[in-house]
């Protein structure tokens, strides 16, 4: 199923122009465009959330923890 979405004839033409460079469809490319700008907003908040930590001496020392017990899960001792 697909719909009508209104933009901007320069946005139009900017897809457009994408299309004919990649041989690709707009809408492939629209989609493409909507996964990373979802992709950006979660690293952009994920980063916010850490800087949030980084703020808050006592949780940043359990991550601190956390990351060191994790790090020494990881080890291979069967060699």
């Amino acid at each position: 199923m697909s719909t009508t979405i209104r933009v901007s004839e320069a946005t139009r033409d900017r897809f457009a122009a994408l299309a004919r460079t990649t041989g690709r469809p707009m809408t492939e490319l629209l989609d493409d465009a909507a996964t990373a700008l979802e992709r950006d907003l979660f690293f952009t908040a994920l980063e916010q959330r850490f800087d949030e930590l980084r703020g808050d001496e006592a949780a940043w020392a359990e991550v601190e923890e956390e990351r060191g017990l994790e790090a020494t899960s990881l080890t291979d001792s069967s060699g």
